[in-house]
């Protein structure tokens, strides 16, 4: 897997092999004033007005990747497509659920398979909120060590 470095001075100065090299192959004191601070806003909220941050509470995803902890980026002014991971309202609670079927007939897929899908027929209580843009997973494992 090959990743691309988002540029920004503070990254530069943590990551020193990532800085760019001078003539005399020496870092730029400059470089610092290069780029732009990383402002991870703008690059996971493009619609500010539509856009949500939620937690996940449990861990019944897991098996799909969503963990106890996880910030999801929610945008309530994108439509939902099959295969998107909605926020959903049943029986007045907010739900995390993965949409399925076609434009006439949609489902909420439950966490377990052993599960019924939920029609979005409006027969039912439930709703669609919005549609899930990111997904902020942590990825350590133990709390931080004591100093």
């Amino acid at each position: 897997m090959r990743l691309t470095p988002i540029p920004q001075h503070a990254a530069h100065k943590a990551c020193p092999g990532l800085q760019r090299r001078g003539a005399s192959g020496f870092p730029s004191p400059a470089d610092d004033y290069l780029d732009a601070p990383l402002d991870l806003h703008r690059q996971l909220v493009p619609r500010p007005a539509s856009t949500f941050f939620m937690r996940v509470e449990d861990s019944s995803q897991a098996a799909s990747g969503f963990q106890r902890g996880d910030l999801l980026v929610v945008d309530r002014g994108l439509t939902p497509q099959r295969g998107d991971w909605v926020v959903a309202v049943i029986d007045g609670e907010l739900c995390l659920r993965q949409l399925d079927g076609r434009q006439q007939r949609l489902w909420l897929c439950p966490p377990s398979r052993s599960q019924a899908r939920l029609p979005l027929d409006g027969e039912s209580d439930c709703r669609l909120w919005g549609v899930v843009h990111y997904l902020v997973h942590g990825c350590r494992q133990a709390p931080p060590l004591d100093s």
